[in-house]
Parts: structure tokens; sequence; C-alpha cells
């Protein structure tokens, strides 16, 4: 299991012309079925994203917020799987909104049938009302980072990476992992459509993109974890 406390920082080197960046990404993993969930800053004193809010996350997300002084801009889901989203309400309390992938909006305010099953029945938490459904080609701001949004069908129909293009970092959710990809017999998900979603990453961004992944260890790149996708295409 990766390091909770791990800072990762994205690399110093120039793409596209753009003024690069550090980009603070830290990660834990929380929950019955071990998902990953971020913080991610541009700066220490800035603005942050809260990625995936997972069983139990909370405190963490918080103690990690005071320690690097940062504000939440938003919680950004991933994608609807409860694994992924069943804390969301703790910061939609506190009036940080919550954005999630066009596809999977219907699953916050009333999660889809199979994800208390799946998890173990655990009981009902509070939906919430997503403040921006974000659509493929879309770009995001948290303080002095520009995010864009791509929208990576398969696993869920509003699974989305969101790219960092100037230090050549990625929040992947459930679309790849260090060594898999995500599961495509769930209600909702497409194995061609995950094929599809899973082609155009490869083929769009460059192998040493960074991946933060849902599940599985953080911290590899693209090309290490191509072999191991290109198994289930």
């Amino acid at each position: 299991m990766s390091d909770p406390t791990a800072i990762r920082m994205g690399p110093m080197y120039p793409r596209g012309g753009a003024t690069v960046l550090r980009m603070i990404v830290r990660g834990g993993t929380f929950g019955p079925v071990a998902t990953n969930t971020y913080v991610v800053a541009d700066r220490e004193g800035g603005s942050a994203l809260i990625v995936d809010p997972a069983a139990g996350s909370s405190q963490w997300v918080a103690e990690t917020l005071a320690a690097l002084a940062v504000d939440p801009v938003a919680v950004l889901d991933t994608h609807g799987h409860w694994d992924h989203v069943v804390e969301n309400h703790v910061w939609d309390a506190q009036g940080i909104p919550v954005w999630i992938g066009r596809g999977d909006e219907g699953w916050l305010a009333a999660p889809a049938p199979f994800n208390p099953a799946l998890f173990g029945n655990p009981p009902p938490t509070p939906g919430v009302r997503p403040a921006a459904i974000l659509e493929d080609g879309d770009t995001i701001t948290c303080g002095d980072l520009t995010l864009q949004i791509m929208a990576t069908p398969g696993h869920s129909p509003g699974c989305q990476v969101v790219y960092d293009a100037s230090t050549g970092q990625a929040m992947v959710g459930d679309l790849i992992f260090a060594m898999g990809i995500g599961r495509t017999d769930f209600p909702g998900s497409n194995h061609d459509d995950m094929v599809r979603s899973l082609t155009r990453i490869l083929d769009e961004l460059p192998g040493d993109t960074v991946i933060y992944p849902g599940h599985d260890r953080w911290g590899v790149t693209l090309a290490q974890a191509e072999p191991y996708a290109r198994m289930f295409m």
C-alpha cells in the first residue's frame, strides 16, 4: 500500500510552452475496497481539490488540508461508484461544491442500487446535488492550476480523467491501474467503451504521464501501466 503521507510533486520541465508549476498530490487509501483519495493542490497556502472522498477519509483529508494550509475549491469525483463518493456529503455540508462527470450525476443523489450490496450493505449516506456536471473538453481551475477533463466511459458512463498538462500528471479514477484496468461487469459498465477510452488515453497522453488511480499504487507512469492494460483490450 502506498504511503498515505507521501507528497508527490510534478516534474519541473516544460510542456507546450506552458509555465510549469508544481502540483502537490497527497494520497491515502481507505474503505472496504481500498479506494484512493487524493488532495491536489497548486501550492502550499493555495487552493486544493478533494478527489474521490472514500469511506473513512474525511479526517485524513481535513488534516492534510490543514497541513498544507490550503482552501478546498471543490470535491471532484472521478466517477459515481459508492466507494468514491460516499463522503461527498461531509464536504457538501461545509459548502464545498461537488463536481462529477456527465453520466454519473444521478448516482450522487440516489446511489446506484448495486453499490450498497457490492460494498457489504453499508448504512445509507446522505446524497448531494452536484454543483457542476463536467463534460469532455472542459477545463477547471484550482488556484494556479488549469486541468483538462477527458471523458472516459467504460467502468461507468461518467468516468473521467483529470489531466494537468503543465506537470504531466493525471487523476485516472478506475480507468487504468498500475497493473490492470477497472471492471466492466457492473450495471452501467461497457467493455467496448472501456477499450475506446483506454485507447484514447494511451494515444493522446505522453507515456511519461504520472497516473493517480482510484485503486492500487499511484505514481507509476502511463507507459509502465500500458502493458498490463493492453492485456484487457
